[in-house]
């Protein structure tokens, strides 16, 4: 059975591993973010979250691809943002990238610096 829990620092090693595997940098510095990961006996997945001026980046997310296509990715989201916004924060937005049907189809809109969501009407 799997969870989601906020990130330790023996996370990490998997969370750069899970980013390597798809090419990408991995940047989440946990003085500095909110990370959280899927796991079942190790992790498969997760999300970094770095907040700035009360708005919210996210800086990594990613699964592993024997885990893709059965909403893991998607309560990843869903779990960060919450936790996010019992913290306050409203707003979100990620870079471009070659995900962004995911985001979109997860409530997020085109904007001129991403994609961003209003977090407070996804949880209204």
């Amino acid at each position: 059975m799997f969870r989601i829990k906020f990130a330790s620092t023996d996370d990490m090693k998997f969370m750069e591993e899970i980013a390597k595997y798809f090419g990408m940098p991995f940047s989440c510095d946990m003085n500095r973010c909110i990370c959280m990961v899927a796991v079942e006996e190790k992790p498969f997945g997760y999300i970094c979250i770095e907040v700035n001026n009360n708005i919210a980046k996210i800086v990594g997310h990613a699964v592993l691809p024997d885990y893709q296509m059965k909403g893991y990715g998607t309560m990843l989201l869903k779990v960060a943002l919450n936790n996010i916004y019992d913290f306050g924060i409203k707003k979100a937005y990620i870079y471009y990238s070659d995900y962004d049907e995911f985001y979109i189809k997860n409530g997020f809109k085109k904007s001129n610096n991403g994609l961003t969501i209003d977090i407070d009407e996804l949880f209204k």
